[in-house]
């Protein structure tokens, strides 16, 4: 019985743990990923979704722009979801030290070594998608990336995906009350582990492409991901039965080269890599629309039963009042997660102690 107890645990445990270790022996930065011959440029490009899924496709979108621009010179080689090496924290930490070139990949999974990007996981920081591109576009975006360029990161574009929703192989989900004990993968991501923790269900850290065999294996009940990425992942046939629709949080992707690798190109090339970016990022606003509309069809056809949250009023009142207070530090602090709202345009936080403490304070009206 003891075993059965901590066999889960101690699966999702290795799983993280390989990467981590993995990182410990990066070494000094260096732009081992571009390679010159003949005056061709190759750069490995990374993707933390199977090729066939809708990152896949912006990941192709993006190398052919790259090769119309350039005219042939520069390679983008591309390489997709594969073992536990491919987990996406460890290859965002080989593109940090220069081992690989470029990767889209979860901005949870890049929260950890970056952690000023963390604050676009704050549950319910985005009210509307319209909040989701001023938040990844113009003084938010350079803000954003001047934390990538600290870390010895850039970033390219954000790509977009729709919201993750929740999914488990247990029981339809309508309330927080329906969560408790169910057993959710995350990233390694402290807001997320504390969202779900609130939310009252077990967050189980597990790298990426180890999910789906969490998922078909009972180690995990659920997951959280958009419609196209969960039917591109095949969640369906590993036993995830139920989806529900919240919209605490955005599925947002970045895609970010190494700053080594950036500045070795020559402007000209810096030029195509960041126009390939845009490009990309516009794409992906238009792609997953018509994506997750068509994957919420399939899945639907083929069983899924998908529940719609009319009020999620008990949902955001559980994050905000104890998700933002409990990991603002880990994400720069309540200073930064006001420069940032400001920049999207937003209201800026004042957290409810403040507000309490504020009204005490506050003299009576005679």
């Amino acid at each position: 019985m003891r075993t059965k107890v901590f066999l889960p645990l101690l699966l999702a445990l290795l799983f993280v743990a390989a990467p981590l270790c993995a990182h410990a022996a990066g070494g000094k930065a260096a732009a081992k990923a571009v390679t010159t011959a003949d005056g061709t440029v190759t750069i490995t490009f990374a993707i933390g979704d199977p090729e066939d899924s809708e990152m896949g496709m912006l990941g192709l979108a993006f190398k052919n722009y790259v090769t119309r621009a350039s005219k042939g010179k520069i390679n983008i080689k591309l390489s997709y979801s594969g073992g536990l090496d491919a987990d996406e924290t460890f290859q965002f930490h080989r593109v940090q030290t220069g081992k690989l070139g470029m990767m889209l990949g979860g901005v949870g999974n890049l929260a950890p070594m970056v952690r000023g990007l963390g604050v676009v996981t704050l549950p319910y920081l985005f009210p509307n998608e319209e909040a989701v591109v001023r938040g990844t576009t113009g003084k938010a975006a350079e803000l954003l990336n001047s934390y990538a360029e600290k870390a010895g990161l850039r970033i390219l574009a954000w790509t977009y995906y729709g919201y993750r929703y929740l999914s488990n192989s247990k029981r339809a989900i309508a309330s927080p009350d329906d969560m408790q004990g169910l057993r959710i993968r995350v990233p390694q991501s402290l807001v997320m582990i504390k969202t779900y923790r609130a939310f009252g269900a077990i967050p189980m850290p597990v790298a990426w492409p180890m999910t789906r065999n969490a998922l078909k294996n009972g180690l995990v009940d659920g997951q959280c991901y958009d419609y196209s990425g969960f039917r591109a992942m095949k969640f369906h046939d590993a036993g995830q039965k139920y989806i529900t629709e919240l919209h605490y949080l955005y599925n947002l992707q970045p895609l970010v080269i190494g700053a080594g690798v950036f500045d070795a190109l020559s402007e000209a090339d810096r030029k195509i890599l960041v126009e390939a970016g845009q490009h990309v990022q516009e794409l992906s606003l238009q792609y997953q629309k018509e994506m997750n509309a068509m994957a919420k069809t399939a899945l639907k056809a083929e069983g899924v039963k998908i529940t719609t949250v009319e009020d999620e009023s008990a949902w955001r009142d559980l994050a905000l009042r104890e998700v933002w207070p409990e990991t603002a530090e880990s994400v720069g602090g309540r200073e930064a997660i006001n420069a940032y709202l400001e920049a999207c345009g937003l209201p800026l936080w004042e957290p409810a102690q403040d507000k309490a403490e504020k009204a005490e304070k506050q003299p009576e009206k005679k």
